[in-house]
């Protein structure tokens, strides 16, 4: 995928980072939940998007949960080879309106707070200088992983997509690349001001945080993401409503309608999405099914 599609598929971690509190573990357990269906079995696995080299190693439940399904259903579809030409297609939601520039949008004091950090990462400002707000805020995040070690190749998503890849196992995609983008390019350019600024806020903590997120995913510390779900949410509700709670219910209908095929499936989602009263793990409970952590 090309550098625009990694800074999309590594900006639900990155904002998960940016917003995370210190975890504790309960090596007890796993991030991947399991749902039996009327003849099958559905495994829910919690995904990190992106994770360091030296740390990618997936725990043996997900490998046997894979081994053990006939196909994925993941956020989008990272094997599709037109992925990236519709991503560059789709880049134009975020560009900013024609005369407009990311130093208008915010404003010199904030436009001169952005120019010294992105300079830090080894970026130059000009190259975001016709796009959005939400869109160099990605850039900027994906930037801050990469300084401390992290990358996309290494993260849950792409290990499985590769592994699927490999062995012919179809993805079923619960999202496209357009509807992606189309998320934050719908937010108003004042939301997205604030974002970017809450990122600039939160950069010393990038470190941090994205260390007691992957601690709490490895460990299956519910709890812990749970409290990282609470202060996303408290950070700005609208944007929490449209990335996580909105997205759940959405895509619930299309994993109770696997709950009734024969094969086995392994759903991989971001973390957050399977916990909490609005994740998918209490969503099914709602719908009547036992859902059980591994």
């Amino acid at each position: 995928m090309s550098g625009a599609g990694r800074v999309l598929r590594t900006f639900a971690a990155a904002l998960l980072f940016a917003l995370a509190a210190a975890a504790h573990g309960d090596e007890a357990h796993h991030t991947l939940w399991v749902v039996k269906g009327d003849h099958n079995t559905v495994y829910l696995l919690g995904s990190v998007h992106v994770l360091k080299p030296t740390e990618r190693d997936l725990p043996p439940e997900a490998l046997r949960a894979y081994s053990d399904a006939a196909a994925l259903v993941m956020e989008i579809d990272l094997n599709d080879p037109s992925a990236d030409m519709a991503l560059g297609m789709d880049l134009s939601l975020a560009s900013l309106p024609e005369g407009q520039t990311l130093a208008d949008v915010l404003g010199s004091d904030a436009y001169r707070r952005f120019t010294a950090h992105v300079h830090t990462l080894g970026l130059e400002p000009e190259m975001f200088s016709s796009y959005q707000p939400w869109f160099a805020a990605m850039a900027m995040e994906q930037a801050e992983l990469a300084q401390q070690g992290f990358e996309a190749g290494s993260g849950v998503d792409e290990q499985i997509a590769q592994r699927a890849a490999g062995d012919h196992k179809p993805i079923i995609a619960l999202e496209t690349l357009d509807q992606q983008l189309g998320f934050f390019a719908n937010l108003s350019l004042d939301q997205q001001r604030r974002f970017l600024l809450y990122m600039l806020d939160e950069a010393d903590e990038t470190v941090h945080s994205a260390d007691a997120v992957v601690a709490a995913w490895r460990s299956g510390d519910v709890a812990a993401l749970e409290r990282l779900l609470t202060e996303s949410s408290a950070e700005d509700p609208e944007l929490f409503r449209m990335l996580t709670t909105d997205r759940n219910r959405r895509w619930l209908p299309t994993l109770t309608g696997l709950l009734h095929e024969r094969e086995n499936y392994l759903v991989v989602v971001g973390a957050l999405h399977l916990v909490g009263q609005d994740g998918l793990v209490h969503l099914l409970q709602q719908s009547g099914y036992r859902v059980e952590q591994h």
